[in-house]
This record gives C-alpha cells, sequence and structure tokens, in this order.
C-alpha cells in the first residue's frame, strides 16, 4: 500500500464514520507514524508503507472511526504554541482557551512577581503557557483529578517551568484555604456545560472526555458558584480573576464575580473595582474577568 492509498482509505473510513475532520485527521495520523510533515506527504504519495506502518495506521484511523478524539490517539496538542501531552484523564484544550492566557498577561503591569491560582489545571495548559511568557509569575496548579496531576506534572517537566509551578491535588481553592495561602490572579476553566446537555454533545467529547472537566451541573454554572464564594479568603489585594465560561453564561457569571469581588472588598469606600468579558474569535463572549485594586 502507498501513501497515497492509505491516505484515501483513511479518509473514506473517516467519512463513513462520521468525523467531521476526516482528511484532517487521517493526514496527522499518517504524518505521526511516518514522522513527517504535511508537505512531504503529498510530495511522496506512491512511497511504500511497511507492513508495520500500515498497522499503525490502520490502528488510528479505526481508534478515530470510533470517534476517539485525534489528540487522545496522538498523546498530544498545540496550545499558545506549547507542544503539550493529553490524554483521556484531562480535557483537550482548546484554541478559545488560549484568551484566558491573553487576558492574565495583560495584567502583567500590574505585578512583577504575582502568585497566580490556576484552579482545575487539567493538563496544565494554563500554568505552563502563563509560566512561560510570565517569567517572574509563580503558579500554584489545582486540581481534584490523580490523573491530571501526573498529566500536569509531566508537562511542566516537558517546558522546564518545575522552579516556577507547584502542583497540589485538591477542589478548587481548598488548598490555599487549608494553609491560609493568598493569590495574586486567580484564573480557571471550570466545567460549565449544563449537566443535561452532555449526551447531546459529539461523541469525542461526550464518550471519551473525562465528564468531571465537562459538567457544571443543571444550570452549568455551579463550579462558578462555589469558586467565587472562597474568592474573600483567597484573593489579595489588588486582585484579578479570570474564568472561562460557555456561550450565554457570560452575564450571569460576571454578575456572580461581581457580588464576590464586593465581598473581597469588604466594602470599603477607596477600593476600584472593574469586570468585563472577551470575545472569541467566533464572537462569542468567552472569558469573563475582573480586578480590584
Amino acid at each position: 500500500m502507498t501513501v497515497h492509498e492509505a491516505l484515501k482509505a483513511a479518509v473514506a473510513q473517516l467519512r463513513k464514520a462520521g468525523v467531521e475532520d476526516a482528511r484532517l485527521s487521517a493526514e496527522v495520523l499518517i504524518q505521526r507514524v511516518l514522522g513527517v510533515g504535511k508537505a512531504h506527504l503529498y510530495a511522496h504519495p506512491d512511497r511504500v508503507l511497511t507492513p508495520e506502518e500500515e498497522r499503525r495506521i490502520a490502528e488510528g484511523v479505526s481508534r478515530r472511526a470510533r470517534r476517539e478524539p485525534l489528540q487522545y490517539i496522538t498523546g498530544v496538542v498545540e496550545f499558545y504554541g506549547l507542544e503539550l501531552e493529553v490524554g483521556p484523564e484531562v480535557l483537550i484544550p482548546r484554541p478559545e482557551t488560549e484568551g484566558l492566557v491573553e487576558r492574565v498577561l495583560g495584567w502583567r503591569s500590574m505585578w512583577e512577581r504575582p502568585l497566580i491560582a490556576d484552579v482545575g489545571t487539567g493538563s496544565g495548559a494554563l500554568a505552563v503557557a502563563l509560566a512561560h511568557h510570565w517569567p517572574g509569575a509563580r503558579i500554584v496548579g489545582i486540581d481534584v483529578s490523580p490523573g491530571a496531576f501526573q498529566v500536569a506534572s509531566r508537562n511542566i517537566r516537558r517546558h522546564g517551568v518545575a522552579a516556577r509551578v507547584t502542583l497540589v491535588q485538591g477542589d478548587l481553592l481548598f488548598p490555599l484555604l487549608e494553609h491560609k495561602q493568598r493569590a495574586d490572579i486567580v484564573v480557571s476553566n471550570p466545567p460549565y456545560i449544563p449537566s443535561g446537555e452532555i449526551e447531546g454533545l459529539q461523541p469525542e467529547v461526550a464518550r471519551f472526555e473525562p465528564r468531571a472537566a465537562l459538567d457544571g451541573g443543571g444550570d452549568g454554572l455551579a463550579v462558578y458558584r462555589r469558586l467565587f464564594s472562597q474568592l474573600p479568603e483567597v484573593l489579595a489585594g489588588p486582585g484579578a480573576v479570570a474564568v472561562e465560561v460557555g456561550a450565554g453564561q457570560a452575564g450571569e457569571v460576571r454578575r456572580l464575580l461581581e457580588e464576590s469581588l464586593r465581598h473581597v472588598a469588604g466594602g470599603a469606600a477607596d477600593v476600584q473595582m472593574e469586570t468585563g468579558t472577551d470575545r472569541d474569535l467566533a464572537g462569542i463572549e468567552r472569558v469573563v474577568w475582573g480586578r480590584f485594586s
């Protein structure tokens, strides 16, 4: 079998299985097996595959045809220009989540050496990206999942930021509360999909990604309420918060955040507070943020 024949067969199999990005998936799977780039793939269509290459390609295509996410099959994803390890223990970082990194990096002029709490760190994508682009920052990545803890640990070591990123296992901000530790910035991409909507998502998400990283309770806002209730005891002043939200959730999450920040400020007359939202490339309000000084 040649590269061209393998690609044609893979695309046909994936399209029959209902995979939306059938060609892209086929290209990536074959590229990973052969260790070549896309240009090389199309420049050498008549290259004959070895039996082992054929076997590995067929295995990858079969997994993708069962709607397993491409990123879980390859084991990697690119996030904010960095290649990260991912697996079924963690949510796959999405491009829209890069907006959280942009928002937090926009606060660099406010702090030289902040302590940033990354709540629900998962693969460590936010923690690694922030540490990589903010050399003075110290980051505490928190996750309740032992599996996520292991994946994040490997990503932190992979990108050489272990000296400034500390991982702790725990629920939301409880690890900081237990040690009476304050944070300057809290950032989080929490579960925000309403429980009743998860089964209706694409099979790649509903069947394969960890439900605990998706399920935001009945209205999708349960984790925000719990997280924001902890801010008064954790957030230092001046302080800032940035969270990712689902489509249509920004207004209510912003209201909840404003209510929490008023408690953080304690009603002091000289406190200045600001909140806002940032849109993703699709025009959806995707990041809700607030800060006070």
